[in-house]
């Protein structure tokens, strides 16, 4: 097992799983509700990213930060006329989970219609990979490793020393005493869409670049995601960062492990190298899903 080539695509994985982690668990921690929509939100945002380019004649530097905005906007649009007249309704947290279903199924088919089912890729050089401390690394994942730093360096300051990011920090907390000081709550909730939203078509881009572009990637993607916040600490979004890398870990560590000896029943079989598919990678996050809901529900940093 090549440790360091290990610790490389774990933190590749890490800086593609955290940014949606992030999304996912700052609308839970406001809002209270599981966006089963949020893995399909990261898919469009890669799409967008795909469009505007070309659309614009503009390179991939600013073509993703477009795309961020305008999907964050959009993000505005579907809560103001889906999420937002379940809040004044008083809608349970179960109803408002299956509103978050029918809107991924319908932001995936719209995605089928105008791009189709084909699998897409971006037009990046062919670049020799870099040696470091033995492990192989391209432009394209340090790339990705340091915007995601960057983005969680974003996200701290934004959390901690803006007025928005101590609202929504109180709205969490308590929303009613927020309310009771004069925050517009409605207000906080369309910022907290337009961000969450934005980093999960950065994150849906990096995702893309990384593999493939196509219409199922938000749904395949959103076990992972859902397993880096529940590790943490479903709400916590310091735990949905320290849960991305955890997650990148065991799925890295577990598909380089020679599972080989465990068949050989003392030589009497000789299986060789025995690796566990990539195919299964989903299957160590829902392992390690339900191994937390039953020893540590609320998470390694989560709140009881």
């Amino acid at each position: 097992m090549d440790i360091a080539q290990i610790l490389v695509n774990s933190l590749v994985r890490a800086s593609e799983l955290g940014l949606l982690a992030v999304g996912l668990t700052m609308v839970y921690g406001i809002l209270k509700f599981p966006n089963i929509a949020h893995g399909d939100y990261a898919m469009l945002g890669g799409y967008l990213a795909f469009a505007i380019g070309p659309m614009l004649g503009l390179s991939l530097l600013w073509a993703v930060p477009l795309a961020a905005i305008a999907f964050g906007v959009l993000a505005v649009g579907m809560d103001w006329i889906v999420f937002r007249p379940l809040r004044r309704q008083g809608a349970t947290v179960f109803t408002q989970l299956i509103a978050s279903l029918g809107l991924a199924l319908i932001v995936r088919n719209v995605v089928r219609m105008i791009w189709s089912n084909d699998m897409r890729t971006f037009d990046l050089p062919l670049l020799k990979p870099l040696r470091i401390l033995g492990a192989s690394i391209d432009l394209v994942e340090i790339g990705i490793i340091v915007t995601g730093v960057v983005f969680m360096i974003l996200f701290h300051l934004g959390l901690h020393y803006t007025k928005l990011g101590k609202a929504l920090r109180a709205i969490s907390d308590d929303s009613e005493l927020a309310n009771s000081c004069a925050i517009d709550t409605e207000q906080m909730i369309r910022w907290l869409w337009f961000a969450a939203c934005a980093y999960a078509a950065v994150g849906g881009f990096m995702l893309a670049v990384d593999h493939v572009l196509f219409p199922r990637l938000g749904f395949n993607i959103l076990i992972p995601v859902f397993g880096a916040a529940i590790v943490g600490g479903v709400g916590n979004p310091y735990g949905a960062m320290l849960g991305a890398l955890i997650i990148a870990l065991a799925e890295n560590i577990i598909l380089g492990l020679n599972f080989g000896p465990l068949f050989d029943f003392g030589g009497l079989f000789e299986f060789g190298f025995l690796q566990l598919p990539t195919g299964y990678k989903p299957a160590i996050s829902f392992i390690i899903i339900i191994v937390m809901l039953l020893f540590k529900p609320t998470g390694l940093m989560g709140k009881r």
